[in-house]
């Protein structure tokens, strides 16, 4: 599996090269819009006078909060873009309860990159010994996002937080002001709770029982021969954000890190000083 964003962990003078890889996969319930023969279906755009447009006609709008359109050009979203770069500037390291659990977005694994198996392992050995989690910023195909880097066993995670402003209160969901129940009524909630309780959580649980019915009743056709199609042999793209397939993500992790019986580990180099100038490097277009 590769990675699909390589870039630098850095704070002060430190700077530790690091790919991104997807710790989640799409949901096998995930169907394409095909027609009855199987052929995937393209998309057109019409405005509402019922006229085809172009691609060259095709804009962007921004929808003011008097619900007013407002038409932003190419040119001018590139020039409020966020600058390009491959950094992962962490900005704080703050306890891990700190991080509000409807903040976190989506998942990613961070892999050492390079010789840097050794300032990886420290910053891992640190953050797991402290409890902390790091807070920052980085770009990813043209979008800035925000960031809590996480080590879990020694190994660290990513993951996308949302902003604040994308977030509701309760007040805003339309939820009741809190009343306070009855005590019987509190008490037969609670043992209904306790016929519940478990010390540990059974995985099959959280296991996708509708894709698995999903993934039988298509097999079942396949071996029927039942609307089975090529519709042309093409292979899927991988979707940004997690659209990727997550395969034998330990092992590379492991080999990476060195934890490989067999394999030499390369001379580890000590955290590298980024300078006061701290120089970044442009990101491909």
């Amino acid at each position: 599996m590769r990675s699909f964003w390589s870039g630098t962990i850095t704070f002060g003078l430190v700077s530790i090269p690091v790919d991104l890889f997807a710790a989640v996969g799409g949901r096998r319930t995930s169907m394409k819009m095909v027609d009855t023969k199987g052929r995937p279906l393209g998309r057109e755009y019409y405005s509402k006078e019922d006229e085809h447009l172009d691609q060259n006609e095709l804009a962007r709008g921004y929808e003011s909060e008097k619900g007013k359109m407002i038409v932003v050009t190419d040119e001018e979203l590139q020039s409020v873009a966020p600058e390009m770069t491959r950094d992962i500037e962490l900005r704080r390291f703050v306890p891990r309860a700190e991080i509000p659990p409807p903040y976190f977005n989506r998942p990613y694994f961070l892999a050492p990159s390079g010789k840097s198996q050794k300032a990886y392992q420290l910053l891992a050995r640190v953050m797991e010994e402290t409890g902390r989690a790091a807070v920052g910023t980085f770009v990813m195909r043209g979008h800035q996002y925000l960031v809590a880097i996480l080590s879990d066993g020694n190994i660290l995670r990513a993951e996308t937080l949302r902003f604040a402003d994308e977030l509701r209160s309760p007040q805003e969901a339309g939820l009741p002001k809190r009343a306070k129940p009855a005590a019987k009524a509190v008490k037969d909630f609670s043992k209904e709770i306790e016929a519940l309780i478990r010390d540990k959580l059974d995985m099959d649980e959280l296991s996708d029982r509708d894709a698995a019915a999903l993934q039988a009743l298509a097999e079942k056709k396949a071996k029927k021969g039942k609307d089975l199609v090529d519709p042309g042999g093409e292979a899927d793209k991988d979707e940004e954000e997690g659209g990727a397939e997550v395969i034998d993500l330990m092992k590379i992790l492991k080999q990476r890190l060195g934890a490989a019986k067999g394999t030499p580990k390369p001379a580890a180099k000590a955290p590298q000083p980024r300078g006061k100038s701290k120089r970044r490097r442009k990101a491909a277009a």
